[in-house]
């Protein structure tokens, strides 16, 4: 060997030991698309749901034969106790798994569903690039029934350390040739790398309460056994019950019936004989009640508790064919 070619081999050796070494790094990322409760009332539960995205990602350099990464990862969700909030008024909610426990916060043992475990190969022989795996985990939002409901938009957040995660990692590190990785044993312990407290996932818990009003019952009217001769009128009354979401304004109407004549409100026995007889907004029996709002409706506002409205009757002085008479009143109530 001359001198010349000694050289030569020289700088080559020296080139080969300065190439670049090979390193695996895994990191681990997470995402929630916000939660929207639709069609909650407060009569019936209701649920909107979301899923949790979670990707890892290993940016491998360039490894002597195949190495699979694994990751033992859990999620966690705190904000307790968890409510729904819009002004002075709240919801109670809560937030759970796809089994149906409630998600937990930081815990040494959380639940089974809220843990995830993924596993990756990365490519043989001198390959290098990132490589990923993705997992979805469900959160579902749950509103029981309530009432004391105020119209509104009622919201809350899960953002910064109210989500959070820990999770360990096995794989290649900095070696240059790939090996054969294991499991961690959880999410806390095991593996060569990890993080705690990280990744996070903010999100939004929002339903939507529209101002609502419903009619819950309304009583029978019974004039009971009265003379064919009444020479003095017959009062009676019924009740209403509503419940209206706060502070709902509405209107309560009631038509004049299927036998009336007219406005004069009529009850009728099927033989073509009729009494009558009227219904009024006050104990007085003066103020007539009707279907036109602003005249003759009884008005009122929502609470979000049931609310009862009395309906005074009065039959009139006047002789009637002996029978059973009955009418049928529609209530109306618009908000």
């Amino acid at each position: 060997m001359n001198l010349r070619s000694f050289l030569l081999w020289c700088v080559f050796a020296v080139s080969a030991v300065a190439a670049p070494s090979a390193f695996a790094t895994t990191t681990c990322t997470a995402s929630a698309p916000d939660i929207v409760v639709s069609g909650y009332d407060g009569t019936s539960q209701q649920s909107g749901n979301t899923n949790i995205t979670v990707t890892c990602s290993t940016d491998a350099g360039p490894l002597l034969g195949n190495s699979t990464v694994y990751v033992n990862l859990c999620l966690y969700i705190g904000n307790t106790p968890r409510k729904l909030v819009n002004g002075g008024n709240t919801l109670i909610y809560d937030l759970y798994t796809a089994a149906g426990g409630v998600w937990q916060g930081p815990t040494a043992s959380p639940p089974a569903q809220q843990q995830v475990t993924l596993s990756y190969t990365l490519p043989t022989l001198f390959s290098s690039g990132t490589y990923s795996a993705t997992a979805n985990v469900q959160v579902s939002a749950r509103i029981p029934s309530q009432s004391g409901l105020a119209a509104g938009t009622y919201t809350q957040s899960f953002a910064g350390t109210a989500t959070s995660g820990d999770y360990r990692v096995s794989d290649p590190g900095s070696g240059f040739v790939g090996n054969s990785t294991s499991m961690p044993t959880s999410c806390k312990v095991g593996g060569n790398d990890g993080k705690t407290g990280t990744p996070n996932f903010p999100f939004t818990v929002t339903a939507n309460i529209a101002a609502r009003c419903v009619i819950k019952t309304a009583t029978d009217l019974a004039f009971g056994t009265v003379p064919g001769l009444m020479t003095a009128p017959q009062d009676q009354t019924s009740l209403v019950i509503l419940n209206c979401t706060s502070p709902t304004a509405w209107n309560a109407g009631l038509n004049n019936g299927t036998n009336a004549s007219g406005t004069q409100r009529r009850m009728s026995d099927g033989a073509g004989n009729y009494v009558n007889y009227e219904l009024y907004r006050d104990s007085g029996r003066s103020s007539r009640w009707g279907n036109t709002i602003g005249t003759d409706t009884a008005a009122g506002t929502g609470t979000g508790q049931d609310q009862t409205v009395t309906v005074y009757g009065r039959v009139p002085t006047q002789t009637a064919t002996p029978g059973n008479y009955s009418d049928t009143i529609q209530v109306t109530v618009t908000y």
